[in-house]
């Protein structure tokens, strides 16, 4: 199968794969980290003891941050930690990734990546087959078939991902990329459409 010149052969740019790659694991970031301010901790609000002559420093709560069980100070609330980035620049860093396994000769493409049966046995039995395949990714064109997944599932070095789920940061996790031509034929009409703006 002849693959197209413009996504599967364009020049290798590392700072894209970088900013690529920071803008999805910034956004995954799930953000639910909080403390608790000075009004929120759990506490007493009455002055702890009177402004003058005790000889001691004067404090009006005893739930402010220099005390034990007392608030946090500029600490974290829930946000996303999204950045942007457009959407040219992420189109980009697929096709980069992309070429880049081909340029190393670790992209495979098969007609269709229907197994005969669930074992995990025949997907090692594949694997082994294969030179210099630490961690293999699977990339099917639409649904993954089932039978697909339960024999990938077992196995820590192979994933199985949809034509649409791909992204670069799991191009880089896996040194062997194996693709359907459904899956191939896919992607490159996803990189040929017009981008909304």
């Amino acid at each position: 199968m002849i693959l197209a010149g413009d996504v599967f052969d364009v020049p290798i740019r590392k700072d894209i794969v970088h900013r690529v790659v920071r803008w999805q694991l910034a956004k995954r970031q799930q953000g639910t980290h909080s403390t608790k301010t000075i009004s929120e901790v759990s506490g007493t609000g009455r002055k702890p003891w009177k402004q003058k002559g005790s000889g001691r420093a004067r404090h009006g709560t005893l739930r402010g941050p220099q005390f034990r069980h007392g608030a946090t100070m500029h600490g974290p609330k829930p946000r996303s930690h999204a950045i942007k980035l457009q959407k040219k620049v992420r189109r980009l860093g697929l096709k980069i990734a992309l070429s880049a396994r081909a340029a190393e000769g670790k992209l495979m493409v098969f007609e269709d990546l229907v197994v005969p049966t669930h074992k995990t046995k025949n997907i090692v039995k594949y694997v082994e087959q294969m030179e210099n395949t630490k961690k293999l990714l699977l990339v099917d064109g639409g649904p993954i078939d089932e039978k697909l997944k339960l024999a990938t599932q077992n196995l820590h070095y192979a994933n199985v991902l949809p034509s649409i789920g791909l992204n670069v940061y799991s191009i880089l996790l896996h040194d062997t990329l194996v693709m359907s031509r459904d899956a191939v034929n896919r992607i490159v009409e996803r990189m040929h459409t017009p981008i909304n703006r």
